[in-house]
């Protein structure tokens, strides 16, 4: 594949001791550039500890470090917060933190931001700024509240993506990668344009040197200019190994690019390259994910440098981009190639009225931890949940009487700060059915993937008549057993 730019390895959120990490930034960018171990390195230190001095030292500090073979980018770390409890009581912090670069200025000159809009009328005032989201949805951070929710990025409008062009899919530090993964998928079936972004986020110095993450721009030239332009068009990918290096293009245009909504046939073209093979690290699965976060093509071979072409018909696809996997399981990201088409309208799910759990009984249950009962699901309390001892599980509610069901609503297991085997029983996709009939007659009523593991994730469906609720735990995020908080399930 012949593409005309070259590829451009970096990290864009690294800290220093100019907030809560080690060394200075003129350390960062001297380590960085001596290392050989990538073309591009900004230091992000939290914005509510610098100050106007510290901010014009790290201009200083990566402009000295700019030359032919390295380019410094004096970036920080800012964000918005606003903290509440849902209905259930759990506390979500509703905002977080994301990346600016491009713009000599400070966002909070004006005061820290309160709010996403106030957050958006203040980058928007800053010339050449551009934003990208970080670890969406640290799932208990640093207790057992839900940190970076973001609105479940549901406050997309038209020209927010001149600003905010892309979120971390990988996070070296984080243990939340695979919600990272999630979530990105989530963002974009609501419209927002975002390239993936793999970073280290790294507290403990050794820039690029000690870490593996990268994110990797296309573009004409080693200059600040081009690089940060490249991450304005999006021609942007992610990568968990250093060595990985991809290319992706749909019709013709490479990742990042917008197509005509009157396109209804899609040529993918794809080719990736380990630049150091290694035993047990070849490519083992090229997929190509669309909307929902769904795989609609793969490729599964083992590798060190694969091509592949596939054609796809679609007329309602809205963006495909390429998944890589390694056979040590890392993994690479390209930015999406848009189809054009508008993402779906919002509309505002019709709860009705939450039946009582005491007024209601598990029944039936594929599996159960003898610590992790299927009745907890009843429970009111947030912090107990249900664990099937296989990667799938049923569960039977009887709601005790006949009633006119309108929706069910599903709350994640509990995670308790850092807890990367919690994290992996988080349940993917689901389906439930209902049924007049305790042992048949099941009719489905939603299925899919959970699409936010933020408050409940509500599903409203036309209004049925039913007694029994069966869940369907398809799969969870990863290969483990299936978890689930809490079932809601909502009368007319």
């Amino acid at each position: 594949m012949k593409i005309g730019l070259k590829h451009y390895y970096g990290d864009l959120h690294t800290h220093t001791g100019f907030s809560d990490g080690k060394g200075t930034p003129k350390e960062a960018f001297e380590w960085a550039k001596a290392s050989k171990m990538g073309d591009f390195l900004a230091v992000s230190d939290h914005e509510g500890s610098i100050t106007m001095q510290k901010w014009m030292e790290t201009l200083k500090a990566a402009d000295e470090a700019t030359d032919e073979t390295f380019v410094g980018i004096a970036s920080y770390e800012s964000g918005y917060s606003e903290e509440f409890r849902d209905e259930d009581g759990v506390a979500v912090v509703n905002g977080g933190e994301l990346n600016l670069f491009g713009t000599d200025a400070l966002l909070v000159e004006a005061g820290y931001p309160t709010d996403f809009k106030d957050f958006y009328e203040k980058l928007r005032k800053h010339k050449g700024a551009i934003a990208f989201y970080n670890h969406p949805q640290e799932a208990s951070w640093p207790t057992d509240k839900i940190w970076n929710a973001y609105d479940e990025f549901g406050v997309y409008e038209d020209g927010i993506d001149d600003y905010i062009v892309g979120m971390e899919t990988s996070n070296e530090t984080s243990a939340y990668n695979h919600i990272h993964e999630l979530v990105y998928t989530i963002a974009l079936d609501k419209g927002w344009k975002f390239a993936p972004y793999a970073t280290t986020d790294t507290h403990s110095g050794n820039w690029l040197s000690g870490f593996e993450n990268r994110t990797v721009v296309l573009a004409e030239s080693l200059t600040r200019a081009h690089i940060i332009e490249a991450f304005r068009k999006r021609h942007v990918y992610a990568v968990q190994d250093k060595n990985f290096q991809v290319e992706f293009a749909v019709n013709g245009r490479i990742m990042g690019s917008i197509l005509s909504p009157k396109d209804h046939t899609y040529h993918i073209e794809v080719e990736v390259l380990h630049k150091e093979p290694h035993e047990g690290g070849a490519f083992k699965r090229l997929e190509i994910i669309s909307d929902y976060g769904q795989v609609v093509a793969s490729c599964e071979r083992k590798d060190f440098h694969m091509k592949w072409n596939v054609t796809l018909e679609s007329e309602t696809a809205r963006y495909f981009f390429l998944r890589v996997v390694n056979e040590e399981g890392k993994k690479a990201w390209s930015a999406p190639v848009w189809t054009g088409r508008k993402p779906d309208e919002k509309v505002e799910a019709v709860k009705g009225r939450r039946i009582r759990p005491e007024a209601m009984k598990v029944i039936y249950a594929s599996s159960e931890k003898d610590s992790c009962k299927a009745c907890e699901i009843l429970n009111p309390d947030t912090k107990t949940y249900w664990e099937s001892e296989e990667t799938s599980g049923e569960i039977i509610i009887d709601l005790g009487e006949e009633k006119e069901l309108i929706g069910i609503g599903y709350r994640k297991n509990y995670i308790a700060y850092e807890d990367k085997e919690a994290l992996a029983k988080l349940m993917d996709g689901y389906c439930y059915e209902v049924s007049k009939e305790e042992q048949e007659g099941y009719e489905e009523v939603a299925s899919g993937r959970v699409r936010n593991y933020g408050s409940e994730h509500y599903r409203s469906f036309q209004p049925i008549k039913a007694r029994y609720v069966k869940i369907k735990a398809l799969n969870a995020v990863e290969e483990g057993h299936v978890a689930v908080g809490n079932i809601y399930i909502y009368e007319m």
